[in-house]
C-alpha cells in the first residue's frame, strides 16, 4: 500500500508540475496578447493620424493648381474694370472657363455627353419631355444641367430634356397638369 501511495503521490507531483507549466504558458500568452493589443491600438491611432494628414496634403495638391486660376480670375477682374465693351469681357470669361475646365479634366473630371444620344438613366435624368417626330423619340434633345463623371464614375447625372411622341406628351400633360412640361 505504501508503494501505491508513493506512486499516487508521484503522479500528483507530476500533475502539479504540469499544471504549473500550463499556468506559466497561459501567463506568457496573456502577456503577449496584451502587448499585441497595445501595439495594434498604437498602429490604429498612427494609421488614423497618417490618413488625416494624407487627406490634408491631398487637398494641397488640388489647391496649388487652383491658385494659378485665382491669379487668372484676378487679372480678368482687373481687365474687366478697364474693358470698354462686352466682347472683351466675353473673351476673358471664355479664357477663364477654358482654364478651369482644363484643370478639372487634368484632375479626372469629365463632362458626360448626352445630347443627341438615347436617354441613359445611368448618366442622365429626364426633367422635361418635349413632343418630337418619331426619329427623335427617346433621345436627349438638350441639357438643363451638365452631368459629370470622375475617374470614369458618374458623380452627377445630367439633367436633360428628352423627346417623346406627341401622344405620350399629351397623356403626361393630362396626368400631371403640364407641370414641368414644355409644349412644342
Amino acid at each position: 500500500m505504501s508503494e501505491e501511495l508513493d506512486e499516487k503521490l508521484s503522479e500528483l507531483a507530476i500533475l502539479q508540475q504540469s499544471v504549473q507549466e500550463q499556468k506559466a504558458k497561459a501567463a506568457e500568452y496573456y502577456d503577449q496578447l496584451l502587448r499585441l493589443k497595445a501595439e495594434f491600438d498604437n498602429y490604429r491611432k498612427r494609421a488614423e493620424k497618417e490618413k488625416l494628414e494624407a487627406r490634408v496634403w491631398g487637398k494641397q495638391d488640388v489647391i496649388m493648381p487652383l491658385l494659378s486660376l485665382v491669379d487668372v480670375f484676378e487679372q480678368a477682374l482687373a481687365q474687366a474694370e478697364q474693358a470698354k465693351d462686352v466682347k472683351q469681357i466675353s473673351v476673358g470669361l471664355e479664357f477663364l472657363h477654358k482654364n478651369f475646365a482644363g484643370f478639372l479634366k487634368s484632375e479626372g473630371l469629365s463632362p458626360i455627353e448626352t445630347v443627341g444620344k438615347p436617354l441613359d438613366p445611368h448618366t442622365a435624368e429626364a426633367v422635361e419631355q418635349v413632343a418630337v417626330d418619331e426619329k427623335q423619340v427617346g433621345q436627349v434633345l438638350s441639357e438643363v444641367q451638365k452631368g459629370y463623371s470622375f475617374q470614369g464614375r458618374v458623380i452627377r447625372p445630367a439633367r436633360v430634356r428628352v423627346g417623346v411622341t406627341k401622344a405620350a406628351k399629351a397623356t403626361s400633360e393630362q396626368g400631371s397638369g403640364g407641370v414641368g412640361e414644355q409644349n412644342s
